[in-house]
């Protein structure tokens, strides 16, 4: 998160609902941490709950990937966030617009 005060503010505010795609956290740790680092972001990802890829999710990506050509890794966060009646959180709407789901931006 950076030290960014809107994303730790709403954390802060909506933990206990919070949740992250298997695909989110893959996408956070292949950045090139050093060793305390990794520990740390792995540390705080593992506070959330964390949903894997099933076959529904799979399905859903596939139709919407038919479709819309989402590309696959934001396909299946989406696809995460509607199998679970999620809201999905992210600065990028347009990657995720044509998903048919609940989108929030914290910084609009």
């Amino acid at each position: 998160m950076n030290n960014d005060k809107t994303a730790i503010d709403f954390i802060d505010r909506h933990f206990e609902d919070a949740s992250i795609s298997s695909i989110t956290y893959l996408e956070v740790l292949v950045f090139p941490y050093n060793a305390d680092e990794d520990k740390k972001v792995r540390d705080f990802l593992e506070l959330f709950t964390i949903y894997d890829i099933d076959k529904n999710i799979i399905n859903i990506a596939i139709k919407t990937y038919r479709n819309k050509k989402v590309k696959m890794a934001d396909n299946l966060i989406g696809a995460t966030a509607k199998q679970h009646n999620l809201t999905l959180v992210t600065r990028n709407v347009d990657d995720f617009q044509n998903m048919n789901i609940d989108i929030l931006n914290i910084y609009k």
